[in-house]
């Protein structure tokens, strides 16, 4: 067991636990299943305040600070939030070592920041996302506490991160360590048990990791380790969702930037985040070959097979970048990572494998099921694009079964389109038309479908019918008759994405990529606010979930630019820099990256990694 444990703390990268999977008819119904007694224990070991004037007096009293964890706000309209509460205290609140420290060293608060909160700390929804702590030391000529520390915004759980955060304010000692067990742990221990079924996890062995899981709750019931592996189990958790690391940070990932779970620009090379990143891709992706971390289900539960399969289509489009990277030695020396590549190899065939089986959409749902006919068509199409020239090689038997899929995932995407000419998602609009046109656009581009030529002409009608003269495209799709009426501030993502769009298909028609993009980057600053909020934030109808969607729409449209004429290559690489610039400044601690809780961090970290290929 010791030597499974060791294996734990150097490599553990979560792989997740299956979310529900549904066949049932289109309903829009959410199933959230609540924590059982048990998992609904987690976090509770840490001694919990619940009024701050009290806690603060009680800090004055002991000598000590009060540590206030924020689960939310005064007014904030978060979606998922008690699943978000459930990672926080699943998480850092159930480490030892954590409990230990602000049990012993603070005096710990678990309060909703209500109107009251709200004013006196300055506390505004879509300015401070949960969920988040604040630090405040009793002080006479601050009534309410000196502040001493705030953070939000936090989806990456290291337990290092948060010590590394909260020990030096006490005077206490950090563990440089950077791992949850912090030093030897005996063979029998709680902590050694959640270890025993976590590698096991990590190896998707999943059969093996629950029998652990539930040995610890049966064996541990009162110990906290065994009410996280109760959440873990259900599938609440954040090691299986993919939200919690172990894995060792730099010391530049230690240092709070200021953005939450993000690190400070220039802490990894973009080589290390490819790295980091594909071996995070690994570790979630599950023994089907599907990537099933996202709760996205705001078109209703029975749309998250469509999820997984549009996340898995992403994920294998990164792996299959990675690979291409790998091989021309760009992300360091080929011999010192050819583990790494003997282990994305089968995981991308497994991947495509998942991606283009009719079995694994729900065809009686029609919130999502575009997502995945799009991306899986564009993942068959990278791939063809890519390996052509790979007959008579082992790859050939892959190769001819893409190509097969690449006519098949263009019919079924066109299957989509209603009578109108728009794709829809949850509803029709002009963004998932954009998107099933450029799909097509790139698959007719690697092998010619004269079949689309009638989906074409009404999807880009559809398209322009949804643009204002300002090139700002509507949210959803405009009725006959009616005059499109968008605001360009709230475009970032459809004006690059309609007009790449009809580059593909009518390029007389667009107001042209490079005004298209220098529209998309002045804008910006209204989409940033939305990442990590997992609803819309304002009247723009941002959203953490549109981030690197939106991100990768810029992307795409930079890199068109580069195809031709001569004259749009200048401007490519201007628009490339200032965009690669972007992305390497927003990794999170553990190297990875993320904009939405819901749709979750395999596809934040997998779009990421398009993007940064597309800007190669």
């Amino acid at each position: 067991m010791r030597n499974l444990v060791a294996l734990f703390v150097l490599v553990l990268w979560p792989v997740l636990a299956l979310a529900p999977s549904t066949r049932a008819q289109n309903s829009g119904q959410k199933i959230r299943p609540e924590p059982s007694p048990m998992a609904a224990r987690a976090g509770s070991a840490v001694p919990w305040r619940t009024e701050l004037g009290a806690a603060l007096a009680e800090a004055k009293a002991t000598k000590r600070l009060v540590f206030w964890y924020v689960p939310t706000i005064e007014r904030s309209f978060m979606d998922r939030q008690p699943e978000v509460d459930r990672g926080m205290m699943a998480g850092p609140f159930s480490w030892p070592r954590l409990i230990t420290l602000l049990s012993e060293r603070y005096i710990p608060v678990k309060l909703e920041a209500g109107k009251a909160e709200c004013e006196r700390y300055g506390l505004r929804p879509i300015e401070f996302i949960e969920p988040g702590f604040i630090v405040l030391a009793p002080d006479a000529d601050h009534p309410h506490g000196k502040e001493l520390a705030r953070h939000d915004r936090l989806s990456t759980l290291h337990p290092a991160w948060f010590e590394a955060q909260l020990a030096p304010l006490v005077g206490a000692p950090a563990d440089p360590s950077s791992t949850p067990w912090h030093g030897q742990v005996a063979d029998d221990s709680a902590e050694a048990r959640f270890a025993l079924g976590a590698a096991e996890w990590q190896m998707k062995r999943e059969g093996p990791a629950r029998a652990a899981w539930e040995a610890l709750c049966k064996e541990f019931p009162e110990h906290p380790m065994a009410w996280k592996a109760a959440m873990e189990l259900e599938g609440h958790g954040p090691f299986v969702r993919g939200l919690e690391s172990y894995r060792g940070l730099p010391g530049g990932a230690l240092v709070a930037s200021g953005q939450g779970s993000m690190c400070a620009a220039g802490v990894y090379t973009e080589p290390e985040l490819w790295v980091n990143s594909l071996e995070y891709l690994l570790s979630m992706q599950r023994a089907d070959g599907g990537f099933r971390d996202s709760i996205y289900d705001f078109g209703g539960t029975d749309g998250l097979p469509n999820v997984y399969v549009a996340v898995t289509s992403i994920a294998a489009i990164a792996m299959l970048e990675g690979l291409q990277r790998l091989d021309a030695g760009a992300l360091g020396e080929p011999a010192a990572l050819a583990d790494l590549r003997s282990r994305l190899e089968p995981a991308l065939d497994a991947a495509l494998a998942y991606a283009l089986d009719d079995a694994k959409l729900n065809p009686e749902d029609s919130d999502e099921i575009v997502w995945g006919h799009i991306y899986r068509l564009r993942a068959a199409t990278r791939y063809v694009e890519l390996r052509g020239s790979t007959k008579g090689t082992p790859d050939a038997a892959r190769l001819d079964l893409a190509k097969f899929d690449l006519w098949r995932l263009a019919m079924a995407l066109v299957a989509q389109q209603k009578a109108s000419g728009s794709w829809a998602h949850e509803y029709p609009n002009p963004f998932a038309t954009a998107s099933a046109l450029v799909a097509l656009g790139e698959a007719n581009a690697v092998k010619p479908l004269a079949e689309v030529s009638d989906a074409v002409a009404k999807g880009t009608a559809a398209l322009l019918a949804c643009r204002t003269e300002q090139g700002a495209y509507t949210y959803g799709s405009v009725r006959p008759g009616r005059a499109a009426r968008a605001d360009i501030e709230g475009s970032v993502g459809r004006t690059p994405l309609g007009e790449l769009a009809l580059d593909h298909w009518a390029p007389a028609s667009s107001i042209g990529l490079e005004k298209a993009i220098a529209l998309s980057f002045e804008h910006q600053h209204h989409l940033e606010p939305a990442r990590k909020y997992d609803d819309h934030t304002n009247r723009f109808a941002y959203g953490g979930f549109f981030y690197w969607y939106d991100v990768h729409a810029r992307v795409e449209a930079i890199a068109r630019l580069g195809d031709a004429p001569k004259e749009r290559a200048a401007a490519r690489e201007a628009f490339a820099s200032q965009q690669r610039a972007l992305i390497l400044a927003q990794p999170e601690i553990d190297g990875t990256f993320i904009d939405s809780h819901e749709i979750g961090k395999a596809y934040g970290t997998a779009l990421a990694l398009w993007c940064l290929a597309e800007l190669r």
